[in-house]
């Protein structure tokens, strides 16, 4: 299928449901190459095999973002699948506990801040040398409104969450100063519906 990202290759992270769902979907019908990748790994084929009966190109992978092996591993395996990395987006997330802050669990927080922000250190970690040896490459970490300073306090629910996508703000930096050279970083802001 040609599109505007015809035979380019993108890893969405969390792409078993949600925004990553979403966003699995729509680059396809661009023609991209998408590894759906989720902790689910049920959920990932899901989507693919939605996005094959599109006559789109797509890899479900399972993968713990927390865990580096198994991000060297997808990562690995999106190259020898496709040969390339072109876009990765760091949208794996959990919500974590809502309350107040003397009433929240270390497990559940330390849990939070081990997806949302060691989850996309470690995915651009791995990306990073094989866009820096072709010269290209563009990193999309999805973060919050809930950290944008228009954002109402009172509206916000888990405290947790909330600074761990402030922190996915600040890798956008860091990634920034080592891909100037090939590649473009950015961070998107959803809002986020808490149930």
């Amino acid at each position: 299928m040609a599109g505007k990202l015809f035979g380019h290759t993108i890893i969405v992270t969390g792409g078993g449901r949600g925004f990553g769902e979403n966003m699995s979907k729509a680059v396809a019908k661009e023609g991209a190459n998408v590894v759906v990748a989720d902790l689910d790994f049920d959920q990932a084929e899901r989507v693919v095999e939605t996005i094959r009966r599109d006559e789109s190109t797509a890899l479900a992978l399972q993968a713990d973002v927390s865990n580096e092996v198994e991000v060297k591993q997808l990562v690995e395996t999106t190259l020898e699948q496709f040969g390339s990395i072109d876009v990765l987006i760091n949208n794996a997330g959990i919500p974590g506990p809502m309350g107040e802050l003397h009433t929240l669990d270390v497990e559940a927080w330390d849990r939070v801040f081990s997806v949302n922000v060691c989850g996309v250190f470690l995915c651009s970690k791995m990306v990073i040398p094989c866009m820096i040896e072709r010269g290209a490459g563009h990193i999309v970490n999805i973060s919050s409104s809930t950290t944008s300073s228009g954002f109402k306090i009172e509206h916000l629910r888990s405290f947790p969450y909330t600074v761990s996508k402030g922190t996915v703000n600040w890798i956008r930096i860091a990634n920034v100063l080592h891909l100037r050279e090939c590649s473009n970083v950015q961070v998107s802001l959803p809002s986020l519906q808490f149930q």
